[in-house]
């Protein structure tokens, strides 16, 4: 069985990080968190819910981790706590595993996210999104016609996904050429 969350962390390992900055879009539970902090040198991680801060804080403690800094924002805010060039960021949309499913990520704020993420990344930086269609509502469907809208000569859209599994979650990768 393919584990689409696990498997959006190796289109990062793709490219070396080690003196970069990753953004944490939707930290949750703190796995993509962890997992960007152990590739780049700084990493900012984002989330409405105060929970899910405090559930990556207690992650990073227990792995010595002191390379992030938690923002309990909404990520549509990106632009106000991160100034400087990004090289990539990750979100995992839906809702926090074992949280309340009526908190979620909504479309308009993930493109708004996304918008002003794009102008952050450097050339040749990604995004990854991991998207559920089962828990985002119309999120999905509205987030696909915003990414095959982005003008070609300036980013590679690739999507990601298990074809033969109804509604299965699927990955898009965002690449800044120019």
């Amino acid at each position: 069985m393919i584990k689409v969350a696990e498997w959006s962390h190796e289109l990062f390992l793709q490219r070396d990080f080690h003196d970069k900055i990753l953004i944490d879009m939707t930290c949750g539970s703190g796995r993509d968190t962890l997992f960007l902090a152990g590739i780049a040198n700084k990493v900012y991680a984002f989330d409405i819910q105060v929970e899910a801060i405090e559930m990556t804080r207690s992650l990073l403690e227990q792995n010595n981790v002191t390379n992030v800094t938690l923002i309990n924002s909404d990520h549509q805010f990106v632009s106000d706590h991160v100034k400087k060039p990004i090289a990539g960021a990750i979100y995992n949309l839906g809702y926090l595993p074992g949280g309340s499913k009526e908190i979620r990520t909504e479309s308009d704020s993930t493109i708004n996210s996304l918008k002003k993420l794009l102008e952050l990344l450097e050339i040749e930086g990604i995004v990854v999104l991991v998207v559920y269609q089962k828990h985002t509502g119309n999120e999905s469907m509205r987030l696909l016609h915003f990414v095959e809208r982005l003008p070609s000569r300036h980013f590679d859209v690739m999507k990601y996904s298990v074809l033969n599994k109804e509604l299965a979650p699927y990955i898009i990768k965002i690449t800044k050429t120019a």
